[in-house]
């Protein structure tokens, strides 16, 4: 009897290993895509440069450039989108010329409105953004990839103070 037990559990180990190699060849990971953040600087309308954090105050006319790196994770990236009120704030998304090959044609980085190819994970884009007048102004940030629905989008904001 204790041999064919052996044989029963060495069996069902096998057979336990089968199949979850079988499901981790056939799974697909997802995860929520993530934006990170870099150093944030400002030039002043009188043309000073410095770095500063999402808590400082602007002025308005001051110029503000964050740097952003989108990541899928596991995921294909699929759009960025950047909003804000337009008519307290100009913005747009500054992109390096080496990463344009990234971008579908119906990307439009003036309005804040990036749309990836197919197997883009990782892209990095800088938010231009120039408050036009006094007030507490709120910036969304919209990434999706083609996780599932659970996972993406991830939205984010930042709510910049203008004097």
């Amino acid at each position: 009897m204790p041999h064919i037990m052996k044989r029963i559990f060495l069996f069902a180990v096998i057979a336990l290993a089968a199949i979850s190699l079988t499901s981790c060849l056939e799974s697909k990971d997802q995860a929520t895509p993530v934006i990170q953040a870099g150093y944030i600087t400002r030039v002043s309308a009188a043309g000073v440069c410095d770095t500063i954090s999402f808590a400082d105050t602007l002025h308005v006319a001051d110029t503000l450039r964050v740097p952003f790196a989108l990541w899928g994770v596991y995921n294909n990236l699929t759009t960025f989108q950047v909003s804000a009120d337009t008519s307290a704030v100009a913005y747009q998304l500054l992109n390096d010329s080496s990463y344009l090959h990234l971008l579908d044609n119906s990307s439009a980085p003036e309005k804040g409105y990036l749309r990836f190819v197919t197997g883009c994970v990782l892209f990095e884009t800088t938010l231009q953004y120039i408050p036009k007048k006094t007030g507490d102004y709120e910036v969304k940030l919209v990434l999706a990839s083609d996780a599932g629905e659970k996972y993406s989008p991830l939205d984010a904001y930042f709510v910049m103070r203008v004097h």
